[in-house]
């Protein structure tokens, strides 16, 4: 439960019991609700307590009073508002849109009005509705935007308006199920995605190149895009494709997992910066040679997958959700043109990667908690909502008991269990991460395009960091 929730006065414990109770009995509009002397009975508690929580539902619009005939839940619905990019795309709106049409059929006293935005101005369009107090029920984020968020108290734990059920389903490791704060969940994962390489068929044959198996070895891969660098050497198409966007910092996550090959990473599981290890002086080596002997294409996320759809590109790392982006952009079944293989290995050790997850989080400014629960406990674990959603997107399920289900038994979805096995998520906890990141991105932009020298780089960078991380 929310600590204000759990040390408010009694009647805000009531009113917030009361309102759980009809929300989770799914009351509709004009719908009674239990007496006050048997909501007294049920909470042990007394009449005069009850009637408070009533009178601040009532002003809150969620209840309504009949002189004489007691007290009825509102006419009108509850509204919900929901921050997503999904709709950014015309696929994706409609698979929004069909999934909230799915959810308020089944919810008659909820009503959801989505928040258009697009990813890259999700961050900036989420804090200026927060510093306008105008903050939306639930946002969609990413999960290692949480601790920025939850830090400056703009997001409520979660675990007081979800389902233990849901929770449960979980992965056991916390960011697996969202992300964390201080050790407190404050969003929960919309779908895993192992980031993974997604690679072109029609490319690859063109260029007379079969994969059998994966994963493939870092050298089988880098032979592998020089072959297809010297077929396309006259023509517009590149054996790998890579996010250079100013204003973000995927890019650089979309390489975390070739350093994940050789055992590197920013931040270790016990919180610490190790960005100047020598597992990442040797990663960043290996990955500014792959660059210079590879023919690249350096462009923004957008252009990149059109780029890749019109079969100029061989290669891309992203999510599980490039399934329904690629299908909007090609008109075709995902299968049909690419493929998901695993990230190369390195020495013989296991295919790995991170999980960069979408996550759903309950903003701290929200009237509305309890009805938001529900609308997330929905999207994320009823089998019916999460299977259309999921399937629809590429994203993996979140509860772990739904891997095994039909709609996950297709190519696709193999190969991202597979890269599942083997994920972890990256250590975002501090409430300084995405500063971090700005800093750890300048470190990699001037490595790989500058040919700065990575061990002092890195050290540099780690010096500055430890600053930011621990003052």
């Amino acid at each position: 439960m929310d600590d204000m929730v759990r040390y408010a006065p009694l009647y805000l414990q009531v009113k917030d019991l009361i309102l759980k109770k009809i929300v989770d009995e799914k009351y509709g509009p004009g719908m009674a609700i239990p007496t006050e002397q048997n909501l007294a009975k049920t909470y042990g508690t007394s009449l005069s307590t009850i009637r408070q929580a009533i009178t601040l539902l009532v002003a809150d619009g969620v209840l309504s009073k009949k002189q004489g005939k007691g007290t009825f839940m509102a006419e009108r619905k509850t509204e919900l508002t929901f921050l997503s990019w999904i709709g950014e795309a015309p696929r994706g709106q409609a698979l929004l849109l069909e999934l909230v049409d799915r959810f308020e059929a089944t919810h008659p006293n909820i009503l959801i009005k989505i928040i258009p935005t697009t990813f890259p101005h999700t961050r900036e369009d989420l804090l200026r509705l927060i510093s306008g107090g105008n903050a939306p029920d639930i946002a969609h984020i990413v999960s290692p935007w949480t601790a920025y968020f939850a830090s400056m108290g703009a997001l409520a734990q979660v675990e007081g308006f979800l389902s233990a059920e849901n929770l449960a389903s979980r992965y056991t490791d916390k960011d697996l199920q969202g992300g964390t704060w201080n050790g407190k969940i404050y969003s929960v994962a919309w779908g895993l995605s192992p980031l993974s390489l997604i690679a072109n068929r029609n490319v690859l044959r063109d260029a007379g190149i079969e994969i059998g198996s994966s994963p493939l070895s870092l050298g089988e891969f880098s032979d592998i895009c020089r072959k297809i660098g010297n077929c396309c050497a006259d023509s517009r198409r590149f054996a790998y494709g890579i996010n250079v966007r100013n204003d973000e910092t995927d890019f650089l996550l979309s390489l975390y997992s070739f350093l994940l090959a050789f055992g590197g990473e920013f931040v270790d599981d016990a919180g610490r910066v190790v960005f100047n290890c020598p597992e990442n002086i040797e990663g960043f080596a290996w990955v500014r040679r792959f660059l210079k002997d590879t023919r690249t294409c350096a462009d923004d996320l957008y252009a990149l997958r059109e780029r890749f759809a019109r079969n100029e590109i061989a290669f891309l790392t992203d999510g599980a959700w490039i399934k329904y982006i690629l299908e909007e952009l090609t008109g075709e079944p995902f299968e049909k043109n690419f493929m998901v293989i695993l990230n190369p290995t390195w020495k013989g050790r296991p295919s790995v990667t991170w999980n960069y997850n979408h996550a759903l989080a309950i903003c701290s400014q929200s009237r509305n908690k309890y009805h938001a629960g529900i609308f997330i406990d929905a999207i994320t674990n009823d089998p019916e909502l999460s299977d259309f959603y999921f399937s629809s997107t590429g994203h993996l399920p979140s509860n772990r008991n739904r891997l095994c289900a039909a709609p996950y038994d297709s190519e696709y979805f193999q190969a991202f269990k597979r890269q599942l096995a083997n994920a972890k998520c990256i250590n975002a906890q501090n409430a300084m991460f995405e500063k971090a990141m700005v800093l750890a991105m300048d470190a990699v932009k001037k490595i790989l395009f500058e040919d700065a020298d990575i061990e002092k780089e890195l050290n540099e960078k780690e010096y500055y960091l430890n600053m930011l991380y621990y003052g």
